[in-house]
């Protein structure tokens, strides 16, 4: 499965032709608030910045208008970045901003609880006003900031390539760790995850104005004058706006490597022993998530039958430890079944490779593709932790959905591709890569007959669903002993009005 896009209707804008040119200049040696330091840190300078001042935003029937000024969070002088974790899924979720003291030495500084709106972004970074022409506030809102969001340089002499992931929040619930950050010369669209709406009056100008709230003021050190921005924005109808656009563009979820890239990687692969004992500095360490996104199924009964309940479930296999999981399979049999091998990086260089399992072709309707076959398997337990039922899905194209802890060491920040942008490969395929960066995890959602449990017949009671990574352990790992999870769930209800209920996993994700 992957990743799902985020998706909401934005505001029309029409921006000017002749756009002035703004020079933007600053360099900041300011001390963040914080945790009393024993060096100066060279902190970075952050501000809002209205790229138009004079913008249109488009009226649809009677309803409220979505409103998205340009304005950005930039920072400059410095990169903007904090580290999101929590120590394991029973502790809580931290922040700590990390900068560079005059001496040029790394510091670490925690955040109060508050600053948090959990794995989302920044909690009430920013005010939202909307006031018309006499003044009046008609929508006032604060939004979640994510550093992650729509990145654009702000200044000629910026880095050329920002860093950092992009995006703050990840779908599965059992995120361990992630990155926010803006990287220094360039600015974040603040509504580019949340967004401010309000009823306009078609030929009316408006003052949308954003502000720093005073809290994060105080924490990164921003002077008044950078806390605030603001656009006049007038409201148009669809005809009226020519050229528009819905928003700023999204960035690119992938970035396929180019020939030559491709190229040279299968040159240097031929050249890759075959090892028995590959060392543990490059091996990774499969980690299943407990189980999400449970619910029941329950069918209509056939004339004569029984009606058939189903549970339908989320199952996330994430890539930890040294390196990242890199399985490839070669066809050298003229069937569909592959050889597998797995790979062994260190950094950008290959150490060595090893037997691994088969990749077998998939041609199931929404598949077509090729399936490493021995990574995971799922079961229903008994209260017992006995096997009651078994899901038939045995094999999945590996590919990174979730980010699950890009707080590890060597965790890839910006993966090649996610979701199923990367190549799984055609039937007629000589080879095919599935690769799981450091960092990541794959999920998959067991929605369909064959791979939900059937409890059509299962008295009601306690049950776990069990995610094994790794099954038939074919491939090298850091740890095995942490390749299976146990998710509790109740099942209820009479036959064919099957319920579920799913408790909280140490207070995370209380589904029902």
């Amino acid at each position: 499965m992957g990743s799902i896009a985020r998706a909401r209707q934005r505001a029309l804008r029409v921006v000017p032709a002749v756009i002035a040119a703004a020079a933007l200049t600053g360099s900041s040696a300011v001390a963040l608030a914080g945790t009393a330091s024993t060096a100066q840190s060279a902190g970075p300078t952050i501000k809002l910045y209205a790229a138009q001042l004079h913008e249109q935003v488009v009226v649809f029937g009677r309803g409220a208008s979505y409103i998205d000024p340009s304005i950005y969070v930039e920072s400059l002088g410095q990169s903007l970045q904090f580290d999101v974790q929590r120590k394991n899924l029973s502790k809580p979720i931290t922040i700590t901003q990390i900068l560079k003291t005059a001496s040029g030495a790394t510091e670490r500084r925690t955040l109060p609880a508050w600053t948090l709106n959990h794995w989302n972004g920044l909690n009430k970074f920013i005010q939202v006003k909307v006031q018309n022409g006499a003044g009046k506030v008609l929508a006032s809102r604060y939004l979640t900031f994510c550093p992650d969001g729509n990145a654009q340089r702000a200044t000629p002499d910026s880095p050329a390539k920002s860093p950092y992931p992009y995006e703050c929040s990840s779908y599965t619930p059992f995120v361990l760790g992630t990155v926010w950050g803006i990287e220094k010369g360039w600015g974040v669209d603040p509504e580019d995850y949340d967004s401010v709406t309000a009823k306009l009056q078609l030929g009316k100008t408006y003052k949308v104005t954003m502000t720093i709230t005073k809290p994060w003021q105080h924490i990164l050190h921003v002077s008044a004058k950078d806390a605030t921005a603001a656009v006049k924005m007038k409201a148009v109808t669809p005809a009226e706006c020519n050229p528009c656009s819905f928003g700023r563009k999204a960035k690119p979820a992938s970035r396929p490597a180019t020939a030559a890239q491709q190229a040279a990687t299968a040159a240097q692969m031929q050249r890759v022993p075959l090892v028995t004992s590959p060392p543990e500095s490059v091996l990774p360490d499969l980690l299943p998530l407990p189980s999400w996104g449970i619910s029941v199924q329950n069918g209509k009964a056939a004339a004569g039958k029984v009606a058939q309940s189903h549970v339908a479930f989320g199952a996330t296999v994430s890539v930890l430890g040294n390196g990242p999981l890199d399985v490839e399979g070669f066809n050298t049999t003229h069937s569909a079944i592959m050889p597998a091998y797995q790979y062994f990086w260190r950094g950008s260089h290959l150490v060595g490779r090893a037997r691994a399992g088969t990749m077998g072709f998939d041609n199931e309707h929404g598949h077509h593709h090729w399936h490493f076959e021995q990574f995971a398997q799922y079961r229903l337990l008994g209260k017992n932790k006995k096997t009651v039922v078994r899901s038939h899905k045995v094999g999945f194209c590996i590919a990174p959905t979730d980010a699950v802890n890009l707080l590890v060491p060597h965790a890839d920040w910006q993966p090649t591709y996610t979701g199923f942008t990367g190549e799984c490969g055609a039937p007629g395929a000589l080879w095919v890569q599935e690769m799981m960066p450091l960092g990541w995890g794959d999920t998959y959602f067991q929605s369909v007959a064959g791979q939900t449990f059937n409890i059509t017949n299962l008295p009601n009671g306690v049950y776990y669903i069990e995610i094994i990574a790794n099954p038939e352990h074919v491939l090298h790992e850091t740890n095995l002993s942490n390749d299976i999870s146990l998710r509790k769930i109740i099942i209820g209800g009479t036959t064919g009005h099957r319920t579920v209920r799913v408790p909280a996993y140490h207070g995370i994700d209380p589904e029902n």
